[in-house]
């Protein structure tokens, strides 16, 4: 997960990215990645909210709303927030370098 949107609004500099826990958040909100494309209306909001919330959890929903507003180029904005969200679901099935505790297993 190193992909990350960076921008500056009223004075405050933002980080956007995705954890696991966060993609949990939206999951339970009703974010489904497979429903992106047919229910952008929803899928985006969530997908935007839910970007805040590894590094800028406690900031306000109309907050959020005001700073997409205010942002430009929306069609790539949408397509960096798919593929940084894909890009989290991957490292969901990637083996953890150098931790010395992957176990082993077989089907029998």
């Amino acid at each position: 997960m190193s992909k990350k949107i960076e921008f500056e609004y009223e004075g405050t500099k933002y980080c956007l990215e995705y954890s696991r826990d966060a993609i949990k958040v939206m999951e339970r909100q009703g974010f489904d990645l497979n429903k992106f494309m047919s229910q952008p209306m929803t899928s985006i909001d969530l997908a935007f909210e839910g970007a805040f919330l590894k590094n800028h959890r406690n900031i306000k929903a109309t907050k959020v709303k005001d700073i997409y507003q205010a942002l430009g180029n929306k069609n790539e904005l949408a397509n960096e927030l798919l593929d940084m969200i894909s890009e989290t679901y991957n490292s969901l099935f990637e083996d953890e370098e150098n931790s010395g505790k992957n176990i082993e297993w077989k089907t029998v």
